[in-house]
C-alpha cells in the first residue's frame, strides 16, 4: 500500500517535470533551427555567428555575443544581445499546430530589443566600409555621393572619423501588438546611435484583418509619429565640421544650410511658408528635437489619401509639427502645380501648344456664409461668436443646428459643439493662387479663348 503510494507521487511529480523538460528542450531546438536556418539563407550576403542561445517557455529568447560580416568585408558588426519576447511558447504552439511544417502564423504580441551594437571605424576601417558601402550602392543619394554637408544627405563613415568618431555605439528596438477582435495594430520603432541620433517611429492602424502583408491594403491609418533628435553636441560638431571644409564661419554655413535645404523641398514641389521657414532655421541653428505627428480627424486608407486633392493632404492627415517642443503653429505652404513638358506628339507638322504655366497657391482664410459649412467637413476653421468668442479647429460636423469642431488639447484631442445661431462669423481655410499666379491662369485662360476663336474662323473660311 505504501509502495503505491509512492507510485502515484513518482507519477504525479514525475510526469510534469518530464513533460517541462521535453517542453523547454522542445522549444529551444525549434528555435536553434529557425535561427541556424535564417543564418544559412543569408549567408551569401553576410556570415553570422553567435555565442550564446537561450529560451524560456514564458516565450523569451536571448541570443548572445552575435558577430556579423558583410561578404567581402573583413570588419564585423558586433551585437552583444538580442532579445525577443513573444507569446509563451506552449499556447503559441498549440495555436499553430495546424501550420506546422508549413508557414507558421506570426504571434499577435512581439517585442526586440538589440543591445550594444558595435562599429569599428577607426584607422583604415573607415575607408575600407565607404568603398564597400560604394560598390553596393549604399553611398549615393539622388546620384550623389554621401555628404554630410549637403542638404538631403547623411555622412560617410570617413566624414564621421574626421569629426572625431572612431567606433559607433547604438540599439534598436521594434515591438507591436495586434488585437484581432478590433482588427488594430500598433508598432513601436526606436534607434540610438549614441553621441548621434536617436529616432522613434509608433504607428496605429485600423481594418487590419490579419497580419498578413497581401490583407492589410484596406488599412486606415489612425496615428503616425516620429521624433528626430540630434543632441546640440554632435549639430555644433557638424557645424563646425562643414564650416571649415567651406571656408566659412559656422554662423554663416548654419544659413546655407537652412537655404539649400528649403531649395531642395522647393524642388520637390512645396513651398514653405514663414513659419516652416522660421521652424527649419530654429532647428539648423539649435539643433534638438523634430517632432511630426499626423493624426487624422478620421483615419484614413492609402487610397482615399491618393485620390485627394494635394491641397487637402496635409489637413486630412491633421498634420502636426514641433520643434524642441515648441508647436509650429503656422503649417502654410504653397504648392507648386504644373504638367510634364514630355508629351507624345499627335501628328507631325502640328504646333505644339506650350505647357500651362506654373501654378503656385497659398493658404487663406476666407469667409463663408454659416449655412454653408457643412460643404467643408475636415477643413481649418474660425468661428466667431456673437459675444465674441472665437473658436478654431477642424470642422467635423455642421448639421441640425449644430456645428462641431476638433480642436488641439495638451495631451489630446477635444471636441467642441456651438449652436449655429450663435455663430456670427464663419472663416474657412482654402487654397488659393498667389496673385500673380492669377494673373498668369488669366492670361494663359485668354490665349486658348483666342486660339479657339482663330480656330473657328479658320474653320469657316475653309468651309465658305
Amino acid at each position: 500500500m505504501v509502495r503505491r503510494r509512492r507510485n502515484i507521487w513518482v507519477w504525479l511529480i514525475g510526469i510534469p517535470v518530464i513533460l517541462w523538460a521535453i517542453a523547454h528542450w522542445g522549444f529551444y531546438y525549434f528555435v536553434k533551427s529557425k535561427l541556424d536556418q535564417a543564418i544559412l539563407q543569408v549567408a551569401p550576403h553576410a556570415a553570422i555567428h553567435y555565442q550564446d542561445l537561450n529560451t524560456s517557455l514564458s516565450g523569451k529568447i536571448d541570443v548572445q555575443g552575435m558577430e556579423i560580416v558583410p561578404a567581402g568585408q573583413e570588419q564585423d558588426i558586433f551585437i552583444r544581445a538580442v532579445h525577443v519576447q513573444g507569446p509563451d511558447a506552449i499556447s503559441y504552439l498549440f495555436q499553430n499546430l495546424s501550420s506546422l511544417g508549413k508557414t507558421i502564423h506570426p504571434p499577435d504580441t512581439l517585442k526586440v530589443a538589440v543591445k550594444g551594437i558595435e562599429l569599428d571605424i577607426s584607422g583604415e576601417r573607415a575607408a575600407q566600409l565607404d568603398r564597400f558601402g560604394e560598390r553596393a550602392g549604399y553611398r549615393k543619394t539622388d546620384g550623389k555621393q554621401l555628404d554630410i554637408c549637403r542638404a538631403g544627405s547623411g555622412p560617410s563613415v570617413g566624414q564621421l572619423q574626421e569629426m572625431g568618431f572612431e567606433k559607433l555605439q547604438g540599439e534598436m528596438r521594434f515591438s507591436y501588438q495586434y488585437l484581432p477582435l478590433l482588427q488594430k495594430l500598433y508598432s513601436d520603432f526606436s534607434l540610438d546611435i549614441e553621441g548621434m541620433q536617436h529616432l522613434a517611429m509608433s504607428l496605429a492602424l485600423n481594418n487590419v484583418p490579419a497580419l498578413d502583408a497581401q490583407k492589410m491594403l484596406g488599412v486606415l491609418l489612425n496615428n503616425l509619429k516620429i521624433t528626430y533628435e540630434t543632441p546640440p553636441e554632435f549639430g555644433q560638431k557638424v557645424t563646425e565640421y562643414c564650416a571649415r571644409k567651406r571656408g566659412m564661419t559656422p554662423e554663416d554655413f548654419k544659413l546655407l544650410m537652412v537655404d539649400d535645404l528649403i531649395h531642395e523641398i522647393e524642388r520637390n514641389g512645396i513651398v514653405p511658408g514663414s513659419g516652416l521657414k522660421h521652424a527649419l532655421k530654429e532647428y539648423a541653428t539649435n539643433w534638438g528635437s523634430l517632432l511630426l505627428e499626423l493624426s487624422p480627424p478620421n483615419p484614413i486608407g492609402m487610397f482615399a489619401l491618393m485620390q485627394l486633392p494635394r491641397e487637402q493632404i496635409a489637413e486630412k492627415l491633421g498634420l502636426q509639427l514641433a520643434v524642441n517642443g515648441r508647436l509650429v503653429t503656422d503649417l502654410s505652404f504653397r504648392v507648386l502645380d504644373g504638367v510634364s513638358l514630355v508629351r507624345r506628339n499627335s501628328g507631325a507638322g502640328k504646333k505644339q501648344k506650350p505647357p500651362p504655366p506654373r501654378v503656385e497657391y497659398m493658404w487663406e482664410y476666407r469667409k463663408v456664409p454659416v449655412g454653408r459649412l457643412s460643404n467643408y467637413l475636415d477643413h481649418k476653421v474660425i468661428l466667431k461668436e456673437r459675444d465674441g468668442k472665437t473658436h478654431k479647429g477642424i470642422l467635423v460636423e455642421a448639421k441640425d443646428g449644430r456645428i462641431s469642431i476638433q480642436q488641439r488639447i495638451s495631451g489630446g484631442k477635444f471636441t467642441a459643439h456651438l449652436q449655429s445661431s450663435k455663430i456670427s462669423s464663419a472663416r474657412v481655410r482654402v487654397k488659393v493662387p498667389t496673385p500673380a499666379s492669377a494673373a498668369q491662369q488669366a492670361v494663359s485662360q485668354q490665349a486658348d479663348t483666342d486660339d479657339a476663336k482663330a480656330a473657328a474662323e479658320q474653320g469657316q473660311q475653309a468651309g465658305g
